[in-house]
């Protein structure tokens, strides 16, 4: 499968890069070399099982558009996933997109610019931080914007550019660097404000005509938008949005929730330890010589329960009493997912916890008060 979707990905970059509408993808043309090893895998299991496998690529195209668990080949994967498809049309699917993204191939992963937004990233609160609490604050002022501002007026970047002003030889700052990777630049004819129309809620970019703006677990209404700029703004990458701004809405939330809670019990640091984890919670000892309690917290929506144990690693550089994934309540409408997710964790980590996110508050709430010594 992951052979599969990182081919799709492959074949989709390759038609925009050569100009070709990214829809319509019907096998034309060269194909990757991960799309024909995938397709005589299932070539050689279906001749062991006595089974009629893929006749040509046309064919395994179709079964892309297929529920998994319909393929006449019989695959290994949980219930849950038999009912993903690869392919929603002519567009790749969630499931697709994140199966891509835990293949090793270095082609897809740039192409995706997931690795060139990590790296800018990581250089710009490098090269702002004279120290490791200045570097870790730059990281995660960068973070929560990627998170925050789907789309910035160049306004925005200027004033933003002021507090991180460090640049390289040529006068060319790390944090413009930064944004040309993350974002792609719409320039405008004269100053003034844009209108767009935006989702109210995880605030996305839509297209007019619009009643939804499609990301996962999202329920907000399209809404008009005003961007103030100069020369022009910005709008996030495609992969910008897939990997860093769609799964940290729910990153944003518990963010969020978590810093109204915070006060003389409790202690909250974002993505510690340049991003280890996505959280640290700690609850303070209240009495002298007590120790105090740390939960690192990994937040993760993923449309796939066993992808997501594929991918998941335990960072040991927080130490911690408790190890806790928070699952976003989307997540919890796929029929065993919290189940399918924990039996895939078994023999890959060992002592993490599988949450939802509205027990995952409930719980720090009610920890918080015990720190607290109310009732």
């Amino acid at each position: 499968m992951e052979l599969l979707c990182a081919a799709l990905a492959k074949i989709r970059l390759e038609r925009q890069r050569a100009g070709v509408q990214a829809c319509g993808t019907d096998g034309s043309g060269p194909l990757p070399r991960a799309w024909r090893d995938a397709r005589g895998r299932l070539w050689w299991k279906a001749q062991t099982l006595g089974l009629e496998g893929p006749a040509n690529d046309l064919e395994l195209f179709n079964w892309c558009r297929r529920p998994l668990g319909s393929w006449p080949v019989p695959l290994s994967l949980t219930e849950g996933d038999l009912e993903a498809v690869l392919l929603e049309g002519d567009s790749l699917s969630e499931f697709a997109e994140q199966a891509a993204d835990l293949v090793q191939h270095a082609d897809v992963e740039a192409e995706l610019v997931q690795n060139q937004v990590f790296a800018a990233l990581m250089l710009c609160a490098r090269m702002n931080g004279g120290n490791d609490e200045v570097v870790q604050r730059v990281y995660c002022r960068l973070r929560r914007l990627l998170i925050d501002h789907a789309v910035l007026g160049d306004r925005e970047v200027q004033v933003l550019a002021r507090e991180l002003p460090a640049a390289d030889s040529d006068h060319d700052s790390f944090l413009a660097k930064f944004v040309r990777v993350a974002f792609v630049h719409h320039p405008v004819e004269a100053p003034g404000r844009v209108r767009l129309r935006r989702c109210g809620e995880c605030r996305n970019p839509v297209d007019d005509g619009a009643v939804g703006c499609g990301t996962p677990g999202c329920t907000g209404v399209p809404e008009r938008h005003e961007v103030a700029c100069l020369g022009g703004y910005w709008t996030q990458h495609r992969a910008t949005r897939q990997f860093f701004h769609d799964p940290g809405l729910l990153e944003g939330r518990l963010q969020d929730h978590l810093d109204e809670l915070a006060d003389e019990r409790l202690c909250v640091e974002d993505w510690p330890s340049l991003d280890a984890w996505d959280m640290a919670v700690t609850f303070k000892a209240q009495e002298p010589g007590a120790e105090a309690e740390c939960w690192a917290i990994d937040a993760k929506d993923c449309s796939s329960p066993a992808l997501l144990a594929r991918g998941f690693r335990c960072d040991p550089r927080v130490p911690t009493r408790r190890r806790i994934i928070v699952i976003p309540m989307h997540r919890l409408r796929t029929p065993g997912y919290r189940a399918d997710l924990e039996r895939e964790l078994q023999g890959r980590v060992s002592g993490v916890e599988v949450l939802d996110e509205k027990t995952f508050l409930h719980q720090v709430t009610v920890r918080a008060r015990q720190a607290g010594g109310t009732r």
